[in-house]
């Protein structure tokens, strides 16, 4: 239990340097937003391979279909989620991606048979009640496209959750096994990356390969991207996809404080606090919250009931 609760906290807290050092950089420096994130997906990627197959690159993962539609479903999860940012910042953002604790919940029953708790249903509706208002002062309500681009979002996102969690190299508890996973997705992903670039824009040739940008997307991508997927692979491996995706509402929260930082030092010009949606992200985390309480509870039951 105390491995799975460290392993899920790093995760979040890698992911929130992610975002905030990114946003640092991207606003900063002006990097290219494509070439910085491919960058890191080719280093964070080749690192973990060259680390899981001890001198060797193993090609297994590469083989198996699985990998390759955790990749589509990652590339599309990343292109939707930059687009909702067009219309919403991204706290806004993470209070309408909440909406994937409920999603995961429905899911995780219907596709493998795990029923909720029965009042678990509580907590889910207080996230729902947290996200609606937000919804209603978008123009359009729930026919904005923010909010229908992340429901699509969230749809892969949770795919994605779900298929990594049973994904045959992320079963195992040997670590050098779940680096080659994760490293080969990575990889696909970079790979998809610059396909969709070359039919988008046909070539890269116009990007500047700055000396900044490269060191820059290299050390993200070996020090928090690659650390960031393979922690996450692992804590849906030990906590299950719905308890991950619990856990990811405190993203925008830790996100937000480390943003807010970076403003008080004069690393970004401008931030995007509002206290309103600080108020939302608070309905959001306490409906969490009552969910994962519940989900203890009954799993203690269990235990008790077999004992």
């Amino acid at each position: 239990m105390r491995q799975a609760i460290l392993v899920s906290a790093a995760a979040i807290l890698s992911w929130s340097a992610l975002i905030a050092i990114s946003r640092i950089l991207l606003v900063r420096f002006g990097f290219d937003p494509w070439a910085y994130t491919f960058l890191q997906l080719c280093a964070g990627g080749l690192c973990l391979l060259a680390i899981g197959g001890k001198g060797r690159l193993s090609l297994a993962s590469f083989r198996r279909p699985s990998t390759w539609i955790l990749g589509v479903l990652r590339v599309l999860s990343a292109a939707l989620f930059t687009a909702v940012l067009v219309w919403v910042s991204a706290m806004e953002a993470g209070v309408l991606g909440a909406v994937n604790v409920p999603m995961v919940a429905v899911a995780v029953w219907l596709v493998l048979g795990r029923r909720p708790a029965r009042l678990e249903w509580l907590g889910h509706a207080v996230i729902l009640a947290s996200i609606a208002p937000l919804v209603m002062t978008l123009e359009g309500g729930i026919a904005n496209p923010a909010v229908i681009l992340m429901l699509l979002n969230e749809v892969c996102l949770v795919a994605g959750t779900l298929l990594a969690e049973r994904h045959p190299d992320n079963s195992g508890t040997e670590p050098g096994s779940r680096a080659r996973f994760t490293g080969a997705v990575l990889l696909v992903t970079a790979g998809l990356f610059l396909v969709l670039r070359i039919l988008e824009d046909g070539g890269v040739g116009e990007v500047d390969w700055s000396a900044p940008l490269i060191v820059s997307a290299v050390l993200v991508g070996v020090f928090l991207r690659g650390p960031s997927m393979f922690l996450t692979f692992w804590s849906t491996r030990l906590i299950g996809s719905q308890n991950y995706m619990a856990c990811c509402t405190a993203l925008p929260v830790i996100g937000m404080a480390l943003e807010q930082a970076a403003f008080g030092l004069g690393l970004i010009d401008v931030t995007r606090f509002r206290p309103e949606t600080v108020l939302l992200t608070a309905g959001v985390v306490a409906g969490t919250l009552i969910v994962v309480a519940i989900r203890v509870r009954a799993a203690r039951r269990r235990i008790g009931a077999v004992a």
